[in-house]
Parts: structure tokens; sequence; C-alpha cells
């Protein structure tokens, strides 16, 4: 069976995003997201509380997209992406400690908008090929980056190295979910979807971050007068 995965989502336990399970749940359902995963800024709390939530809903039946564990960790070079993570890792390590560390929890190394060049501290293409034993998959496409040609120089790059692409939307508000994802054959586990990546399909579209960042600071207002107002 086919599914829609959104390998790169923020909620509200990331400081800069406002997506709430119940928007999740809603904008997966009208993108026909069928998967995501959470990577919170430097925290696993909401990814394992919103997997706990989704698991709730499908075994009464009702709909919710399956939510994988994961995490955005700042590293001393820039940020490094874990999957399928059974426990928190902690941040501002070197990049090398760091993957080991999602390792050695049987976690998955993926490496996000990793050509943005806006970014003071990324990792650069040299140390993403010495680092290449470590990393499982690589994101050839992020629904927000500063700088467009990103996208561009991640796609070459992977056409060059042996690493498997991925995508997501790196969603902050609820209109950017599923604004990039891979459509692939369903899986089971961390392993399975490394059997079954590589055959996906990416489909994206860019967002500005500029607009998203406005969009989150109206959407901080309305709930705040909400919450004034009761």
């Amino acid at each position: 069976m086919k599914i829609k995965v959104d390998f790169h989502v923020h909620t509200v336990y990331s400081p800069d995003s406002v997506i709430t399970f119940q928007d999740l749940r809603d904008g997966c359902r009208e993108k026909g997201i069928d998967v995501v995963a959470i990577m919170d800024h430097d925290v696993t709390e909401g990814a394992f509380e919103l997997a706990a939530r989704s698991e709730e809903l499908l075994s009464r039946g009702e709909w919710a997209p399956r939510v994988l564990v994961g995490e955005e960790v700042r590293t001393t070079k820039g940020e490094i992406c874990g999957l399928f993570l059974s426990r928190w890792v902690p941040d501002h390590r070197p990049p090398r400690e760091t993957m080991e560390l999602i390792k050695e929890q049987g976690g998955l190394v993926y490496v996000p908008h990793p050509f943005d060049l806006l970014k003071l501290k990324r990792l650069k293409a040299s140390e993403l090929i010495e680092l290449s034993g470590l990393i499982d998959i690589v994101e050839e496409f992020n629904g927000k980056p500063r700088l467009p040609l990103a996208n561009t120089l991640a796609r070459r790059f992977l056409e060059r190295h042996p690493l498997t692409p991925a995508a997501g939307s790196d969603a902050h508000e609820p209109t950017h979910l599923g604004a990039a994802f891979v459509e692939m054959e369903d899986f089971s586990g961390p392993g399975d979807l490394m059997e079954k990546l590589p055959g996906g399909r990416i489909s994206g579209k860019m967002y500005s971050p500029f607009a998203s960042a406005y969009t989150r600071f109206r959407i901080r207002r309305k709930r705040r007068a909400g919450d004034a107002a009761t």
C-alpha cells in the first residue's frame, strides 16, 4: 500500500512552532499525509505524547496520522535529526557524537536542509561525506529553505553520493503541513523504512519562511486573545 510521509514537522513543543495535535490531525487529513515525523527542536516530549495520542485514536478506529518520534538536535556544527527515537538526544554535542547517540538507541540519522547556505552553522559537503557511514537519510527537499537553491544543491549532492533521500515540509504552522513528502510503500520500522524509502517518490513545493513566521505570529496573537477572553 502506498502512503505519503512528511519527514520533518514541528509542533508547539518547539519554541518557534504553533502546530497543536488537532492542527496536525486536521492538516494531515486535508493534505492526505499518512505518516509524520515530529522533529521538535532539542526535545522529544511532544513527539512521544503525539505518537501516543495518535495510536490511541487509531486503536479506536478513528483517523489520525501515524507519528514517528524524532528530534531536531542542535550540534556544534548545525542541526541533525534522529528518527525512531526511544529517548531524548542531548543538544550542543559534536555531530559525530550526536549521530552515535542516535544510532545507540536504534534510531536513524536524518540530515535536514543540508545546503541551506544562510545557516551559519551547518555540516559542509566534505563533512557529510566524512560522516556518511553514520548517516541514513539526507533531506533532498525541504519546504522552507531560506535559500531556494538549497534543494537543488542537495539533489546534486545526492546524485553524486549514495545516501538515501527524503523530504519534509519543515512545517511550523498548520497550512504548510505536507508541503513536501515522500510517497512510498508502507513500512513497519527503521529497517523496513530504509529498504523501501529508496523506491519512494519525492514531491514538494517551497513556501516563504517569512510568510510562515508572520502566520505563526498571527496564530499566537489570536490564541492569546482567546485565552484572555476566557
